[in-house]
């Protein structure tokens, strides 16, 4: 599992199958950075002017996507 996948978050709503295997629900840490990234960018005046809905969250995944690049070992 990629260092981007994995869970954000401490608290997971975890879920045993029939089958044994247990799957976690919460957001990765992709998802959250981005979210992140995103709340940054929709707070910025500057940016509010130059970016249209559908720039921002294209941004926001680069941004996140460079930041976890950065983060790996």
């Amino acid at each position: 599992m990629e260092n981007s996948e994995k869970s954000a978050l401490p608290i997971m709503d975890a879920n045993l199958h029939a089958n044994g295997e247990i799957t976690l629900e919460s957001l990765t840490k992709r998802e959250y950075f981005a979210g992140l990234a995103m709340q940054g960018l929709c707070a910025n005046q500057n940016y509010q002017s130059i970016l249209d809905p559908l720039t921002i969250p294209s941004l926001a995944v680069q941004i996140t996507d460079e930041l976890l690049k950065q983060l790996e070992p």
